[in-house]
């Protein structure tokens, strides 16, 4: 039974490319690679198989394993070179190991994409073989978690992404290092951003991670997995950590009060809605109010209920019940209980006291 081994030709920075230039130009070049794949491959021993949008897999038989990888790697530097020359973009060929057995192009494909998993830290435009067995993992050259606790819980999104991007090409120069590992500690500076991130705690006060896991679905987490490419790995990053970051604190909180704002009247207002409305926890409402306004939710929402009452019963001959129906009280009692507790004197003494207009 023959031998077979899979060469995977994968364009570079693709991802990357068809943004800076467009979905035109993109097409244009993927046209040309084509053609000059098929010119290498045509009349050869060889099947040649494109997978859109951007890859193809070559497969090579033969009864020698060390003849047949002789042949591939040869075949694979022919195609880098043609497809260069004949297009604005390089590509890399990562070769699987001659396999005999079961499987054929299958197996092929499989071994030539776990080559290619090494263009992450290899970077492109060159030939990757077979790599060496797995090695354990070992701990990040590195840790940014302070620094990218600090940049998330300032809004700073930008940063925040240029910090994780920056900590991944600093990872790859590290010695004998696999893609797994690689994977393995970004998937762990992930799970920290949506820790951090989310507002939504237990009991206890550890985070209530189903409410978490629909920020970063478990599918997406292990998308990265599959991201070969530098480049691209930076653009998912800057997405995904753009999705999993809310707006800066006091975004969230100028959004609170704008809705307050426009909404006090309604006796039916409550923390929930308004954190429902701004896609914020209760809880973290509450929390912005004591740290950046020393007050608190009802405290602030008495305040505009209680400014606009005093407007009304100086500017006006509004009955007291009607004052306290526009101010969003339901009863005239409670709207006396309240005003009397903060301001000091009734809804009718004030009017007396401070009214501007005749009755």
């Amino acid at each position: 039974m023959d031998f077979t081994v899979g060469a995977l030709i994968d364009i570079d920075d693709y991802v990357a490319s068809k943004r800076a230039h467009g979905q035109s130009w993109a097409g244009r070049q993927l046209d040309q690679a084509d053609r000059a794949v098929r010119a290498v491959t045509a009349g050869r021993p060889i099947s040649c198989e494109p997978l859109p949008p951007d890859e193809w897999l070559v497969t090579l038989t033969g009864d020698d394993p060390d003849k047949l990888m002789g042949e591939a790697a040869a075949l694979a530097e022919e195609l880098r070179i043609r497809i260069v020359r004949a297009t604005e973009l390089t590509a890399t060929v990562s070769l699987g190991t001659p396999r005999r057995g079961p499987g054929g192009g299958a197996v092929a494909e499989r071994d030539a994409r776990r080559a290619n998993a090494y263009k992450l830290l290899l970077g492109g435009d060159r030939v990757i073989t077979a790599p060496p067995e797995e090695r354990p993992d070992a701990p990040p050259p590195v840790r940014i978690e302070a620094e990218l606790a600090r940049r998330i819980q300032a809004g700073d999104r930008g940063g925040a992404a240029g910090l994780l991007a920056s900590w991944v090409d600093r990872c790859v120069q590290e010695r004998d290092l696999t893609p797994r590992t690689l994977h393995n500690w970004l998937m762990g500076e992930l799970l920290f951003v949506v820790d951090v991130v989310n507002r939504c705690r237990l009991a206890g006060g550890s985070t209530d991670w189903v409410d978490a896991c629909a920020r970063l679905p478990i599918e997406e987490l292990i998308m990265v997995t599959e991201i070969h490419e530098r480049s691209y790995l930076h653009i998912w990053i800057e997405e995904t950590l753009w999705r999993l970051m809310p707006p800066a604190a006091r975004d969230i909180l100028s959004l609170a009060e704008s809705y307050m704002a426009a909404h006090y009247t309604d006796p039916r207002l409550r923390l929930s809605t308004v954190a429902e409305a701004v896609s914020a926890s209760p809880f973290y409402i509450s929390h912005l109010f004591a740290d950046e306004r020393k007050t608190t939710f009802l405290r602030h929402l008495t305040g505009l209920r209680l400014r606009h009452a005093r407007m009304l019963l100086t500017a006006s001959a509004v009955p007291i019940d009607s004052v306290a129906a526009r101010c969003g009280y339901l009863s005239a009692k409670a709207f006396r209980g309240v005003f009397k507790r903060h301001v000091g004197c009734s809804p009718s003494e004030y009017r007396r006291t401070h009214r501007s207009v005749p009755t």
